[in-house]
Order: structure tokens, then sequence, then C-alpha cells
């Protein structure tokens, strides 16, 4: 298993609250019958969760 730096780790944990967010509000537009809202939730904690991911994999910049 790979660890994570410290530093990733604070950079992405935004965004995995975003992700949840709108997975919980996809839920709830679920539970309501509102099919496309929930599935414009579902994109975009999608979208976010793939931007964390990917903040994650990157290298950080080394300076000069």
């Amino acid at each position: 298993m790979a660890t994570v730096p410290a530093a990733a780790a604070v950079r992405t944990t935004p965004l995995l609250l975003v992700a949840v967010l709108f997975g919980a509000v996809a839920a709830f537009l679920a539970s309501q019958a509102l099919w496309s809202l929930t599935a414009l939730a579902v994109v975009v904690a999608a979208a976010v969760l793939a931007g964390g991911v990917w903040l994650s994999g990157r290298k950080p910049a080394t300076e000069l």
C-alpha cells in the first residue's frame, strides 16, 4: 500500500469533503425521484473525486 505525503493529503481533503457532500446531495435527490439533478450531482462528485486523485498523483514542482 502506498503512503500519501501529508501535503497531498491536506491538499485533497477539501476535495474529498466536497465529493462526499455532492454524493449526499445525489442520494437525497434520488430519494425525491429528481433523476436529472441526481445525474448532475453524481457527475460533479465524480469530477471532484477525479480531480483529487489527479492532484494526489502529481509530483510537486521543484523550486529552482
